[in-house]
Order: structure tokens, then sequence, then C-alpha cells
């Protein structure tokens, strides 16, 4: 099998789940201004499906070689980067987390303490992994004071002080 159709098909059938069925490829995220969310799994599946399908369309075009190569790393790194990109920014917006939903009724500590003006950020663990999330709160917070979710709005959290009893 041909390496550009195995990309396309994997690729392709990960990005159609996760577009399509609901599903998120992107189990994870690191902080927007870390280079290791340039590489995240959903800018790797999109790098890869595209990459896959502009060396199919290279082949049938009758390219050969260094061009087809050419063009599919061309269009799968644009792809991908504009992915990474486009999540990045949201991500620093605080349109998108992937565990909001799932948050409500945890708790976690303040990294930058909200003000009435913006939001601040908490970390909070999610499956075994530290998440900073945005959030917002009406309670006066410190940086490290503990913190729990009560409700997730657009993307970032309310939250308030927790003294550690139900």
């Amino acid at each position: 099998m041909d390496l550009y159709l195995l990309c396309l098909l994997v690729g392709g059938g990960l990005l159609a789940l996760s577009l399509l069925g609901g599903h998120d490829v992107d189990v994870g995220h690191p902080e927007a201004g870390d280079l290791a969310s340039w590489f995240s799994l959903r800018a790797l599946v999109s790098f890869a499906a595209f990459f896959g399908l502009a060396g199919v369309v290279g082949g049938l075009m009758g390219l050969a070689g260094p061009g087809r190569l050419t063009l599919a790393l061309v269009t799968g790194l644009a792809v991908g980067g504009f992915t990474a990109f486009a999540l990045r920014l949201a991500r620093t917006r605080g349109e998108v987390s992937g565990a909001a939903g799932r948050l409500v009724g945890r708790t976690g500590k303040v990294l930058v303490p909200p003000a009435p003006s913006r939001p601040g950020k908490v970390a909070l663990t999610v499956a075994g992994q530290i998440e900073h999330v945005l959030a917002r709160s009406d309670d006066a917070l410190r940086t490290g004071d503990a913190v729990i979710v009560i409700g997730v709005q657009g993307g970032v959290l309310d939250v308030k002080a927790w003294d550690g009893r139900a």
C-alpha cells in the first residue's frame, strides 16, 4: 500500500471521527506558549490526513518522487500548522477546553488570581495530568488558594474558594 494512501486513510479516518462523530482526538493540550502545543494530536492527525490527500492527488496528477513528496509535505505542514495555530489561539482566549464539562466539582489551585475585569488561571488534575484553565470567581482569591469548580461558561470555569470540607 502506498504511504500517501495509508496516511490519508488513517489520518482522514481519525479526522472524520473527530469532526463527525463527536469524538475528540485531542486527549490533552499543553499550555498555548509551549512548543509541544504545536505537536498536539489533533495537529498531527490533520497533518497526516492532508499529507496523504495531497500525495494521492499528486500521484493522480502524474507527479512522482520529489515533486509528489514536496506537494504532500507543504500541504500537510500548512494544514497541520494552521490547526495548531487555531487551537492555540482559541485556548489562549478561553474559547475551548477539552475537559471543561467534566471539571465541575473538581478542586484545584489558583495560579493567577482572577480579577473583576479579567479571568485568572487555575491548575486542576484531570486524567492524571495537570491542566491550566481560565477561571473567574466572585471570591477574593490569591495565588495558591484551593478552589472548587462550580460551573463552566464559554470555556471559562466558575470557581469558589475551597476549604477542603464537603
